[in-house]
């Protein structure tokens, strides 16, 4: 006969608690399998995003997107949306005067290219996944060195997209000069406390 004693609430809890860590526990195996599933078919421009990832949830977001897909409708705007995502690439490209790799970026600051990926870390020049690789927009640099105050304005644009900040550097902004200069020429300009106060402001309003 089947006992009718009331559950503790003490022994409620520990079962809660042990349903818990076997939920988590089957939710950690099933994302483990999916991750390295996704991996295994990630092309190089996919795995240069995931490595390039500031944001654990944009890596998690972009790291399946090279599964095979279930339909032809599927392949085709995954087809559709490589293309974009190249033609968004070259269009960033020149406007950013250029792309330099790691070692050429080295030799221009007279650094190690372990140094150069310690500054890209922290904030104090831009680097966008291109390819495999790590790419350096040329228009940061003037004179041998990165432009002024360039580690200030990466820091306002916080963990958006390496991508979109480079976008953002490059689009011509209004209420500077003739109103047709990007934020890094701007910055190349070594902007006056005001302006540059403007120019963060501007930086930390786009990703707010």
């Amino acid at each position: 006969m089947a006992s009718t004693a009331p559950i503790s609430p003490r022994a409620r809890t520990a079962r809660g608690i042990a349903g818990s860590d076997t939920l988590r526990r089957k939710a950690l195996e099933k994302l483990t399998l999916a991750i390295t599933r996704a991996v295994e078919a990630a092309s190089d421009d996919t795995l240069a995003d995931i490595v390039g990832s500031e944001d654990l949830r944009h890596a998690l977001a972009i790291a399946p997107r090279d599964i095979a897909p279930e339909s032809p409708a599927d392949l085709e705007a995954i087809r559709k949306s490589r293309e974009r995502t190249a033609r968004f690439r070259e269009d960033m490209a020149q406007r950013a005067g250029g792309m330099y790799d790691r070692d050429h970026v080295a030799a221009m600051l007279d650094v190690s290219p372990a140094a150069i990926e310690k500054q890209r870390q922290r904030r104090q020049i831009l680097g966008v996944p291109y390819g495999s690789e790590i790419r350096y927009p040329a228009m940061q640099f003037a004179n041998g060195e990165a432009v002024s105050h360039l580690k200030r304005v990466l820091e306002a644009l916080g963990d958006t997209d390496p991508w979109e900040q480079l976008m953002l550097l490059t689009t011509p902004v209004e209420g500077f000069g003739n109103g047709n200069q990007t934020l890094l020429e701007l910055l190349k300009g070594k902007p006056g406390q005001d302006d540059l106060r403007q120019i963060i402001a501007l930086a930390s309003a786009w990703t707010a």
